[in-house]
C-alpha cells in the first residue's frame, strides 16, 4: 500500500499555512502529517485511524472517505489500486466546498507524489502520536465540568441543578 499526494503544492502549502497558523490549526495539521505517514506504509488503517473517520463518509467521491482532524478540520482521501491518495486538508466548510467543485474526481495513482514509508524513528514518532492523542481525548474525559466550563456557562447548562431558571 502507497500513500500518495494527490496535488502536492496544494496539499504541503494548506500544512504549512495551518503549521505557522498554530494553534488548533496547527494541531491539525500535525495530525493529517501523522496519518500521511501512518498510512504510507500500511495496507489498512490500524483501530485508531479507524475511530478518526467521519461517520458519515463521503458519497460524492467514490471509494472516498474524511479524517475527522478536531476542531473542525478534515483530511480528504481515495483509495484506488492499493493506495491512498490525499486530496484535500482544510476545514470541514473548505472541505465540502473543494468536494462540490471536484466531484466524481477520479484521481490517477500513478499521477501523485509518492510519500515514502516512514522509516523507524519516524514511525515510531506516530505511535508517539497515537499515544498522545489517546491520552489527550483520556484525559478530556476525566475531567470535571467545572475544570472545562466556568460558572456561568454551567449554570447556563444545568439550570435546574443550580436553583437558577433559564430565561
Amino acid at each position: 500500500m502507497a500513500a500518495l499526494l494527490h496535488d502536492p503544492e496544494q496539499l504541503r502549502a494548506k500544512l504549512n499555512f495551518l503549521k505557522k497558523s498554530g494553534g488548533k490549526a496547527g494541531d491539525a495539521a500535525e495530525r493529517a502529517w501523522g496519518i500521511i505517514l501512518e498510512l504510507a506504509g500500511r495496507k489498512d488503517f490500524p483501530q485508531w485511524l479507524r475511530n478518526k473517520l467521519t461517520k458519515k463518509g463521503e458519497a460524492r467521491i467514490d471509494k472516498s472517505g474524511k479524517f475527522d482532524l478536531g476542531d473542525g478540520y478534515r483530511l480528504l482521501f481515495v483509495r484506488r489500486h492499493g493506495s491512498f491518495i490525499f486530496l484535500f486538508l482544510g476545514t470541514h466548510d473548505e472541505c465540502d466546498t473543494w468536494i462540490s467543485n471536484h466531484s466524481g474526481i477520479n484521481p490517477d495513482p500513478e499521477e501523485g507524489e509518492l510519500v515514502p514509508p516512514p522509516k523507524k524513528e519516524t514511525a515510531d514518532s506516530c505511535r508517539d502520536l497515537e499515544i498522545k492523542e489517546a491520552r489527550r481525548l483520556h484525559n478530556e474525559q476525566e475531567r470535571p465540568l467545572h475544570e472545562i466550563y466556568d460558572q456561568k456557562t454551567l449554570r447556563e447548562l444545568f439550570p435546574g441543578i443550580c436553583g437558577h431558571k433559564k430565561e
